[in-house]
């Protein structure tokens, strides 16, 4: 099936998936039957049909019983107008829940009325459900309906206010029009925020923990595959780096320098990784990252749990959580809408690499260079040239050179097409979301691609008046060729990547050989050759969480009752073709490999609520959990088959087939109790503590205890603030929390494994399977603790004109997981224990300002900054100190090396008298001497810790009327990194003739190049004293990327004409992303991470691209 045959199924899938949602589109009505009943009669069949509870005075209504109506699903207003026609009463709907009855006021005799209809919309022209409209001065009024409409009498020349929650209030003074357009502008004030927390929500005012809040919705999605990919210098204290630019490809998410962070979708804890199948026949190419079920699309917030906020999460949550809330479905009218995009990938400028003829020329250059320093002629020895080495290639060859773009046969220009459509809405009784995603992305490297859909539905139903039932179910599926740009799995270059691989070929070679078949060169795969190579990974995944939500005391206890299932499955199908050279062979091979995994959570809630006065607010949560993990998997790697054939019948291959697989399964318990204590409005004290039992350790270590406790001090709410009208809000906070960690990545059982050897006897008549001890009973070893404590502020200023925070943290790792080397002669070369404690610490800074407020005009900015650091308080054991190491407050990443000062020139005119033996020929560094006694010790090496002085983000929107921009840059400052750039430099591989090499090689120190600033030829074996490097290749990776730059239009409601009768409001967009990167860090990407220069697939990464988006949003 084509891909636009699966894009038209996939379309009619989500039309009918979403058709169903019409069930749920009814209006808030009741059906009304009585005859001769009371008023108290007629409120109690509309309170038992809805969530409206009546308030009056007894004495105010009467005990009659001459009211009869016959109705079928009409509004409260028409039931109410009916019953108090009249009686000398009115009403007013006060809120969603309340309706109050109260004596008419008398506005003179035979004061003349008239009826008015109105419009309440919001800015982008949607109605608003349930907007109070209420005569100034009077207590009469209404209440918009669920298109936003409402009726009124009023006297001319009357003012009617227009109020609703979160939005500005309105008022208007009535003339001579029977019809009025109001529209509410939002009214969010910072302190009323609502911040979702561990097991609950508070607002931003009484917040005692350090959580940022990130709003999807203010965020590019049209060219983002996965969640991580949103969050790139968006949260303070939240360090997001590009693992890998592959489609699909990871995101690192460490919270204050810590690792992977705990998951949390909808409450369920969710697996943090890409569920992915190795193989070991192709470079490890893939590095996505986890979540790919979920779509950027479905997503309402995602709140940053950094210190001890974090504790009610035991396990895990040293490192922080991210707690992902979706959208949900609400009270009104359905609600319809669509958002596609399409987008252009561009790669980034590669490295240059040497054209044919440079090629050539600069392997006679080295040749010949390599030549003189074997013979210690020249500059390198006291003996003369004597014309004894001949150039390689002529210069008839040179001038004739071909020159291939081996860049050309592996990179393009890719593609993504994203395609979103939702339904929500609701009544007061049931609220439903659903949703379906296409999304489809051509990599830049070619034979990399994605292509996903996913379903999602979210709804909740109130069955009766104390109970609420949620779903929430998301159906998934992910197909992806995986290409292959990657580092080598088996650790040569024979094995490359494809990327590495087209850096390697020289560009004097052609693609295809005089017979057709593919140019073979040296021991190297040929770049073109490899895109006949599939490697194909599916994943699907299934998600269902369902809540019970039951009020036993209302508006005081209540319990929840969760239960929430994730099941992924996933598959992966690689073959190599015999016609393609690769390892350093000609051989049809394959792997077939699937895994799959579950997660189950089982979870029990009590929630307490209660405001006691004025001066004493609580709330409380306690519960417990039940956690179980399960993964199993199998493969099998076989060789010698058909190419026609390939994986579809391994049976058929006659070559060596080795089978493997494995099951994995572990459970944890978990009790819970989170408490909050509010006095006087002004002090805050809450507190958690968490019980947390796995089957990792032994009896009597199983169970663990997470205690936390916070305060928060609203300075704003004193009495000595009264006067200080120019705060908005002021609030010191301090917290202190313990959390744990048991996964040790080994099992501390004793256990046996077996050997994939077989031991034979009897010439092969009898065969066995070997096993052998992998593992010993640990007992000794037990949880690994994190103690966190933070102390913070928030503020907010100049009616919520300038708003933000700061925190100061540090954070003590004791008791850290970790491997020690046995004694000699030990059956086990290591073995686990508890050891070592780092600290962490650093600071995080928000701020966001509203700079310019105009009616036509606005434009606000948002800034983040963070720092941290991580040092070493105490080594694990039998650690082996170097004699140059900082052994007390040693940065956990520091790196050492001597510094350089130029390179020795051809009569060593310039070398000091200390340089080193062995550093001593032309065209070596010449070593620093860093404490200036004249002589080259350890104490001579120099450190640098190895992190960014500063994260940070910045963003600026602006809007004019109906036109928006967006800029958005991140960055990372003061960091040191190795470029690996300069190991594709090497004058000795071109003299050999190993692999083509960069442009870089022009800066290479020569006898021809005495003014080359990359060390020369000259080897040496002998090492810098303490064996530490040099600095050499050493680059300041700071850089300051523009993420995105956004530019929109929104057509209205009024502006579209007669299709505003069917469309809400149209935006039409254009993004582009990663449009530019200022940094000095040469042609390879300072913040993708990449490996060792042991083998050059560790050095050729998946490129960093540009994204040009075009996209369309409609709401219905």
């Amino acid at each position: 099936m084509n891909k636009h045959a699966k894009m038209k199924l996939f379309t009619l899938i989500v039309f009918l998936f979403l058709l169903s949602a019409n069930i749920f589109a009814q209006e808030n009505t009741v059906t009304i039957n009585v005859s001769k009943a009371s008023l108290r009669e007629v409120f109690n069949v509309i309170e038992k049909q809805t969530t409206y509870r009546f308030s009056y005075r007894d004495a105010v209504v009467d005990t009659l019983q001459n009211i009869t109506i016959s109705k079928t699903n009409v509004t409260v207003p028409i039931i109410l107008d009916l019953a108090l026609k009249g009686r000398e009463l009115e009403y007013k709907i006060v809120s969603s829940k309340s309706i109050v009855i109260s004596p008419q006021k008398k506005t003179g005799i035979n004061a003349p009325t008239k009826r008015i209809t109105g419009l309440v919309t919001d800015e982008l022209g949607e109605p608003i459900i349930g907007a109070a409209v209420k005569i100034t001065g009077m207590s009469v009024g209404s209440i918009t309906d669920i298109d936003g409409k409402f009726s009124l009498d009023v006297n001319p020349g009357s003012t009617i206010e227009i109020t609703y929650i979160g939005y500005r209030s309105e008022k208007l003074t009535i003339a001579s029009a029977m019809t009025y357009n109001i529209t509410l502008a939002e009214d969010s004030k910072i302190l009323d925020e609502i911040i979702v927390t561990g097991y609950g929500a508070v607002a931003k005012k009484n917040l005692t923990t350090s959580i940022v809040k990130v709003k999807t919705d203010e965020l590019p999605k049209s060219a983002t595959s996965n969640m991580s990919q949103m969050l790139m210098g968006r949260a303070a204290g939240l360090q997001a780096t590009m693992q890998n630019a592959q489609p699909g490809g990871n995101v690192n998410i460490s919270v204050r320098g810590g690792g992977t962070p705990v998951y949390v979708i909808d409450g369920i804890v969710m697996p943090s990784g890409a569920l992915e199948n190795s193989t070991s026949i192709v470079p490890a190419n893939v590095n996505r990252g986890g979540l790919e079920g979920l779509n950027p699309e479905d997503i309402e917030s995602i709140e940053i749990l950094k210190d001890a906020s974090a504790s009610i999460y035991g396990i895990g949550a040293a490192n922080g959580v991210v707690l992902v809330t979706t959208k949900k479905g609400a009270e009104g009218k359905m609600k319809i809408s669509y958002s596609g995009s399409m987008s252009i990938v561009d790669n980034y400028k590669q490295l240059p690499m040497l054209s044919g003829s440079d090629y050539m020329k600069y392997v006679n250059l080295f040749g010949k260079e390599t030549y003189l320093l074997n013979h210690g002629m020249g500059i390198y020895g006291n003996t003369p040239y004597d014309n004894g080495f001949t150039d390689v290639f002529t210069d008839q060859q040179i001038a004739g050179a071909l020159n291939t773009d081996w860049y050309d046969t592996v990179l393009r220009t890719g593609s993504i097409s994203n395609h979103n459509i939702s339904i929500q809405g609701g009544t007061k009784t049931l609220n439903y979301y659903l949703s379906g995603q296409y999304y489809q992305q051509d990599g830049t490297v070619k034979n990399s691609d994605m292509e996903r859909y996913v379903l999602r539905s979210n709804v909740s139903a109130q069955l009766v008046s104390f109970l609420k039932l949620s779903t929430a179910i998301n159906i998934n599926s992910n197909k992806y060729n995986n290409g292959l740009v990657g580092q080598t799995n088996s650790g040569g270059n024979h094995s490359n990547g494809s990327l590495a691989a087209a850096m390697t070929y020289p560009a004097y070679l052609p693609i295809y050989d005089e017979n057709g078949n593919y140019t073979q060169y040296s021991y190297l795969p040929n770049p073109a050759a490899m895109n006949e190579i599939s490697d194909v990974s599916t994943t699907t995944g299934f998600n269902v969480n369902f809540t019970a939500d039951i009020d036993i005391i209302k508006d005081m206890l209540s319990a929840k009752l969760v239960y929430g299932y994730n099941k992924e499955d996933g598959d992966r199908s690689t073959f190599i073709p015999s016609t393609v050279y690769f390892s350093q062979i000609y051989q049809s091979r394959g792997n077939l490999g699937s895994n799959e995994r579950s997660n189950k959570t089982l979870e029990a809630m009590l929630n307490f609520n209660k405001t006691f006065n004025e001066n004493f607010r609580m709330d409380a949560v306690i519960g417990m959990g039940k956690y179980v993990n399960t993964t199993k998997g199998q493969s099998i790697r076989y060789t010698n088959i058909h190419d026609t054939i390939g994986n579809d019948d391994v049976s058929a291959a006659s070559g060596e087939k080795t089978l493997s697989s494995w099951r994995t399964k572990d459970e944890k318990r978990s009790q819970f109790v989170r408490a909050s204590f509010d006095f006087y409005d002004r002090y805050v004290l809450a507190g958690t503590l968490r019980r947390d039992g796995t089957d990792k350790f032994f009896q009597g270590k199983k169970y663990a205890y997470f205690p936390s406790v916070s305060v928060a001090w609203k300075v704003f709410n004193e009495k000595f603030m009264e006067n200080v009208k120019w705060v908005d809000m002021l609030k010191l906070r301090a917290s202190y929390g313990v959390t744990g960690r048991d996964n040790l990545g080994t099992t501390l059982y004793g256990a046996f494994d077996s050997s994939p050897s077989l031991v034979v006897f009897n010439e092969g008549s009898n065969q066995h399977i070997s096993y052998y001890l992998s593992g010993l009973d640990y007992p000794s070893v037990s949880w690994e603790k994190t103690t966190m404590k933070n102390i913070g502020l928030d503020f907010s200023i100049l009616k919520d004109r300038i708003d933000g925070s700061f925190d100061y943290f540090w954070n003590d790792v004791t008791d850290m997981l970790g491997t020690a080397t046995s004694p000699g002669l030990s059956l086990l070369a290591t073995y686990p224990i508890n050891g070592a404690h780092i600290r962490r610490y650093g600071w995080d800074f928000t701020l966001n300002t509203k700079n310019i407020v105009t009616p036509d005009f606005k434009w606000s900015t948002t800034l983040t900054l963070s720092h941290y650091n991580s040092i070493w308080k105490e080594r694990m054991p039998n650690y082996t100190w170097k004699g140059y190491q900082r052994q007390k407050d040693e940065p956990v990443n520091a790196l050492y090396f001597y510094r350089t000062d130029g390179i020795v020139n051809a009569d060593k005119s310039n070398m000091p008298s200390y340089q080193p033996e062995g550093y001593q020929a032309p065209g070596r560094p010449i070593i620093r001497d860093l404490n200036g006694d004249n002589k080259i010790t350890e104490e001579d090496v120099d450190m640098v810790n190895v992190v960014p002085s500063v994260y940070g983000g910045l963003g600026n929107s602006f809007s004019y009327k109906n036109w928006d921009l967006d800029i958005f840059l991140y960055s990372q400052l003061g960091l040191k990194k190795y470029n690996y750039i300069y190991t594709w430099a090497g004058g000795s591989t071109l003299a050999a003739q190993n692999m083509n090499q960069s442009i870089l090689v022009k800066e290479v120190w020569t006898s021809e190049n005495p003014n080359g600033t990359i060390p020369g030829l000259t080897k040496s074996s002998a090492s810098l004293p303490g064996g530490a490097g040099t600095d050499i290749g050493y680059e300041n990776a700071s850089f300051v990327r523009v993420r995105n730059i956004t530019l929109g239009y929104n057509f209205t409601n009024k502006q579209l004409g007669a299709l505003g009768q069917f469309i809400n409001s149209i935006r039409l967009y254009a993004d582009l992303q990663n449009p530019f990167t200022f940094t000095s860090f040469r042609y390879f990407d300072p913040e993708v991470q990449t490996g060792s220069d042991s083998n050059k697939g560790s050095n050729a990464e998946y490129p960093v691209a540009r994204t040009y988006t075009l996209g369309l949003k409609v709401s219905f």
